[in-house]
C-alpha cells in the first residue's frame, strides 16, 4: 500500500500549508489490527503528543507514550499505529520533495526512520502551537522551526562514530544513558570496562564526540524535556528523578540548552494556545450575537 502526499491514518483537524510544508493537527482512527504495511511518498516529521503509539523507527521503544519527534525520509514503509485510538493525538509535517533535496543537499538526514532527541520538542511544539494560532506571521515561523527539526535530524549531529560499536563504549553509554540519575566517575567507568581511565576517557570522545560528563548532561536534559512536555508529574519530581540537585538546577539547564524555563515547555506542550484560540472563537462569537441584538 502506497500512502499519496499528505496521507495519513486519521482525521485531520486543522490543516495548512506553508512554504512546502504541509501540517496537520490529527487524531488516529484505524484500530491497530487494521493497519497494514504502507509506503510514505514524501518525507515527513510525526509529533507524538499523547496515546501509546508503536513504530519501527530507530530509538523508538517498544510502545512509546511520551512526546516524541520521528523522522520518516521519502519512501519509508512501515506499519506504525496507535496501540489504542483513546486520547490520541498527533502532528504531522509532511515535506515537499524540493524541500527535502534542498535539506539534505546541504546536511547529510538520515536514510531510516528515526526518532530525534528530546531536544527537538520545543521547536516541534512552537510549529504546532502556530499551526493552531495562525496569523501572517506564522508561515516564516513555522518554516523556521521545520528547519531547525531538520538540523537536529542531520547524521552530523549526534551521531556515534563507527568507534562506537565496540561493546565496553555501548555499555558505558548505557549506563549514562539508563541511570542519569547517578554521577560515576571516570575510574569507576573504566574499571567496569577493564581499561586506562586515559584511554577510556580518549575513546568516549571519539566515539560519542563529547566526554562522558557532557553525555550524562545531556541526556538529563533530554529526559526532562519529555517529562516536562509530558505534563504528568510535578517539576520539583522531574528535576529530582532526572538527576538534578533541584527544580532551579534543572531550569538553568533547561534554559541554558532550549532557551526556556521548565513552566514555559510545560505551556508549550500542553498546547494551551488552542484553548486561547476557542476563546477567541467564542468572543467573535459573542461580538456577532451583540450586533445582531443591537440591529433587531
Amino acid at each position: 500500500m502506497r500512502f499519496a502526499p499528505g496521507h495519513f491514518l486519521g482525521d485531520r483537524h486543522l490543516r495548512r500549508r506553508v512554504a512546502g510544508i504541509e501540517l496537520a493537527d490529527m487524531r488516529p482512527t484505524v484500530p491497530r489490527h487494521e493497519v497494514r504495511t504502507h509506503t510514505h511518498e514524501e518525507a515527513h516529521l510525526l509529533v507524538l503528543h499523547s496515546g501509546a503509539y508503536l513504530s519501527s523507527a530507530r530509538g523508538m521503544p517498544e510502545v512509546c507514550t511520551e512526546p516524541v519527534v520521528i523522522l520518516n525520509p521519502p519512501g519509508t514503509q512501515h506499519r506504525d499505529c496507535f496501540y489504542s485510538l483513546d486520547g490520541a493525538r498527533f502532528l504531522t509535517l509532511s515535506l515537499d520533495d524540493a524541500l527535502w533535496r534542498g535539506v539534505a543537499n546541504a546536511r547529510p538526514l538520515s536514510a531510516q526512520a528515526v526518532r530525534l532527541s528530546a531536544l527537538a520538542l520545543p521547536a516541534a511544539y512552537r510549529a504546532w502551537r502556530a499551526l493552531l494560532d495562525f496569523d501572517d506571521a506564522s508561515a516564516l515561523a513555522i518554516e523556521a522551526e521545520v528547519l531547525e527539526l531538520l538540523a537536529r535530524a542531520s547524521t552530523r549531529d549526534g551521531e556515534p562514530s563507527p568507534e562506537a560499536a565496540a561493546g565496553w563504549l555501548q555499555r558505558a553509554r548505557e549506563r549514562l544513558h539508563d541511570d542519569a540519575g547517578n554521577v560515576p566517575g571516570i575510574a569507576q567507568l573504566a574499571r567496569e570496562a577493564d581499561l586506562h581511565p586515559v584511554y577510556f576517557a580518549r575513546a568516549f570522545r571519539r566515539a560519542f564526540g563529547c566526554s562522558p560528563g557532557d553525555y550524562l548532561r545531556r541526556r538529563r536534559v533530554e529526559l526532562a524535556i519529555s517529562a516536562v512536555c509530558a505534563g504528568r508529574s510535578p517539576l520539583a519530581e522531574i528535576a529530582l528523578g532526572c538527576g538534578y540537585v533541584d527544580q532551579s538546577h534543572m531550569t538553568h539547564a533547561l534554559r541554558r540548552d532550549t532557551g526556556m524555563t521548565p513552566r514555559a515547555l510545560r505551556r508549550l506542550g500542553r498546547l494551551e494556545v488552542a484553548d486561547l484560540q476557542e476563546r477567541r472563537r467564542r468572543r467573535l462569537q459573542t461580538a456577532g450575537f451583540a450586533e445582531l441584538d443591537a440591529i433587531a
